[in-house]
């Protein structure tokens, strides 16, 4: 009783939190389309029986925001995204069926798509991808900073995506250990680990559980 009494006292309530148990359930969860989902953290809580979290953004195109939720999920799937992070996880093309759920870099299902953007050459002569005007605002909500996909990350990206294997970029820019996800989405994973893990244990606890009001659990529920 002790040790269920301390464990509980030191975790979040699971009511809070949808669960997903894998990446089978993401098409049944994650409703519209198109949307892509990117994981944006992975959180660890619980002093002794573990729970664990992913902390989600959806993105849909049409839309003039994007939506933010946490979700519960298994100790399984946890530690087969903890590499995941600032990927896309889960994608449906605009025709409501096709979907994706290869963990792929973020955008992936845009890039090449005439519908959302266009090549452009730079003055090097390297062929690059650019979003139209309405969906500037595409780079920032994929982390994407500076990066701009050629066209040999385009080629590449098919064929993974084809194979069924997961794709960090051409130069690993992408997934937690990512030179661009670390650049644009992690800057604070520079620091030392064991101190980033406590702030952001701490942070969770303060913005997930202690303040439900002020921020989404879940879809819908606050």
């Amino acid at each position: 009783m002790l040790y269920l009494g301390l464990s509980k006292s030191f975790a979040p309530s699971e009511q809070k939190a949808d669960y997903i148990q894998n990446e089978q359930v993401l098409s049944g969860y994650f409703k519209g389309a198109p949307i892509t989902v990117l994981i944006t953290d992975t959180i660890q809580a619980g002093f002794l029986i573990k729970t664990y979290y992913l902390k989600l953004k959806i993105i849909n195109p049409f839309e003039s925001y994007s939506e933010d939720v946490v979700v519960r999920t298994s100790a399984q799937f946890w530690e087969k995204n903890i590499s995941h992070i600032g990927m896309t996880i889960f994608r449906r093309k605009e025709d409501n069926a096709e979907y994706s759920t290869l963990p792929l870099p973020p955008g992936a299902q845009y890039i090449g798509d005439p519908a959302y953007g266009s090549w452009v050459y730079e003055d090097s002569g390297r062929k690059v991808w650019q979003f139209h005007k309405a969906y500037r605002r595409l780079y920032q909500e994929f982390y994407w900073g500076n990066f701009r996909p050629d066209f040999e990350f385009y080629e590449k990206l098919k064929i993974y995506l084809n194979n069924g294997t997961i794709f960090y970029g051409l130069n690993e820019e992408f997934g937690t250990n990512g030179s661009v996800t670390k650049e644009n989405l992690l800057p604070d994973r520079a620091k030392n680990s064991d101190d980033l893990s406590t702030k952001r244990f701490k942070d969770f606890i303060k913005k997930y559980w202690l303040l439900p009001n002020q921020f989404k659990i879940g879809r819908g529920n606050s």
